[in-house]
């Protein structure tokens, strides 16, 4: 029969249980020490240094989007050539940073195409005075003609068939594309925009 020493005693043990096992969970989840929180701080502080300027840059994601546009512009062209029967000229300007869309090309004048979204002149400006595209410059655009006087010309063309072909301001001549790229420069970054012969499919590397 239990008496109330026995209830005393039972409550007595499960108070000191109680204390033990806290004890043991408080010994068990010991806190960070200082060194492994100065350790710590300094690893972000690391790599807080290295990846916050980077995302402040974006450089790469800017040579990407200009990249972008101008496969986007080209791809254009071609398909104007294709739908108008006609050739269509893309005239890149590097000193000036910008390139544009003729559909005519001379030495005493040039015609432009008409951007079907602005309804103004088709020319993509890059460079300090193009909103959006300040750190944008057009690095290099050469085009090889197969013929080696046709090397290099600064103008690719697409027929009526999206075949390419480079324009010769002087000999006022078109001549079967051998090989053409753009480089895309912005920052440490750059991109490439190359066009293929005879196929005039377009790439990006």
């Amino acid at each position: 029969m239990l008496t109330h020493n026995s209830f005393a005693i039972c409550d007595l043990r499960f108070a000191i249980s109680s204390i033990a096992n806290r004890k043991s969970k408080i010994a068990n989840s010991r806190g960070f020490t200082l060194v492994e929180i100065l350790s710590v701080i300094v690893i972000l502080g690391i790599a807080s240094a290295i990846i916050i300027p980077q995302m402040g840059t974006r450089d790469d994601m800017r040579a990407a989007a200009a990249a972008r546009t101008l496969v986007a512009d080209l791809i254009y062209a071609q398909n104007q050539a294709i739908t108008s029967g006609r050739m269509v000229y893309v005239k890149f300007d590097t000193a000036n940073n910008k390139y544009t869309l003729l559909s005519t090309a001379k030495t005493g004048g040039d015609v432009a195409l008409n951007n079907p979204i602005t309804q103004t002149t088709f020319t993509q400006q890059f460079g300090a005075s193009s909103q959006g595209w300040e750190q944008v410059s057009i690095y290099s655009s050469v085009f090889n003609g197969s013929d080696p006087t046709f090397r290099p010309e600064f103008t690719l063309a697409f027929d009526e068939l999206g075949s390419p072909f480079v324009y010769d301001y002087t000999k006022d001549q078109t001549n079967d594309l051998n090989d053409g790229s753009v480089v895309i420069h912005v920052g440490q970054f750059s991109t490439t925009v190359a066009v293929s012969p005879a196929t005039g499919e377009i790439t990006v590397n």
